[in-house]
């Protein structure tokens, strides 16, 4: 479980690194990642970002079962938070500066692993500290990062920011709200996620969570989880998982619609 202090850093700058968390399972986790990526009739070429769903490898499903990972899960979402859809990444040159939902209510946490050892220069996740508040009026211009030469005469690059440099085995955990970007990566650089968020309890958290859910169609996704995921699930790890599939009746319908008008899945 993370400590008090470490759930106050998160609230208040929307992010946290751990280094060296993960250094023991770093073999296994790796390997499964590659195996996602075996036997793809559309081979990673470093010209684009390739994608994969995470929970395709029943390696990494069982990441939901780890007590490291429960343990940073539950401290900021409860302890029955779920569980949302994760992707496994080679990343190619920069990715400009976005945050990863806008979300008014609820909370979405997303756990990254990075796979190669990253700096501010050859791709770590930058980060805009406290970019993910709300509630506050600053929140609002820093969203201007998106055109940044446009907007503040500078290059993405260049906008104020925290580094995030990262080895493999670090976890890095922040808010789907904080405002991120990398710069200066290769065209082989591995990275994975994970999506977690609070139960809804509101109307308002279940239509927010019904519609990260239906985001998903883009993906070309029939459900939110793979049938490795859940036919793996225990009893605690489908704790995690039920109430995203009791609120994805819309998804299979929307991918279906997305194939028509999609030449192929997004890939982001």
């Amino acid at each position: 479980m993370l400590t008090p202090q470490q759930i106050a850093f998160f609230e208040t700058f929307g992010f946290l690194v751990l280094p060296g968390l993960m250094a023991e399972e770093i073999g296994w986790i790796t390997e499964g990642f590659e195996e996602l990526f075996q036997g793809r009739t559309d081979p990673h070429d470093g010209t684009r970002r390739t994608l994969a769903l995470m929970d395709h490898s029943e390696r990494l499903c069982t990441l939901l079962d780890h007590p490291k990972i429960v343990g940073i899960a539950s401290s900021l979402l409860g302890e029955d938070f779920n569980c949302l859809a994760g992707d496994a990444n080679y990343y190619v040159g920069d990715t400009g500066w976005h945050s990863d939902g806008w979300h008014d209510v609820g909370l979405y946490v997303k756990i990254a692993f990075y796979l190669d050892p990253v700096t501010r220069d050859t791709g770590c996740l930058r980060v805009i500290p406290g970019s993910h508040r709300l509630d506050s009026p600053w929140v609002h211009d820093v969203r201007k990062v998106a055109r940044p030469e446009e907007n503040f005469g500078v290059a993405g690059r260049d906008v104020p920011s925290v580094a995030l440099e990262s080895r493999p085995g670090d976890v890095v955990a922040f808010n789907h709200n904080l405002h991120h970007a990398a710069f200066g990566g290769n065209n082989r650089r591995r990275m994975f996620t994970m999506n977690l968020c609070q139960r809804a309890t509101t109307p308002e958290e279940i239509a927010d969570l019904r519609g990260f859910i239906n985001s998903q169609a883009r993906f070309w996704m029939e459900h939110t989880h793979s049938d490795v995921m859940r036919r793996t699930a225990s009893p605690e790890r489908m704790r995690h998982l039920e109430q995203v599939m009791a609120n994805e009746d819309e998804l299979a319908e929307l991918s279906r619609r997305a194939r028509t008008t999609m030449a192929e899945p997004a890939r982001g």
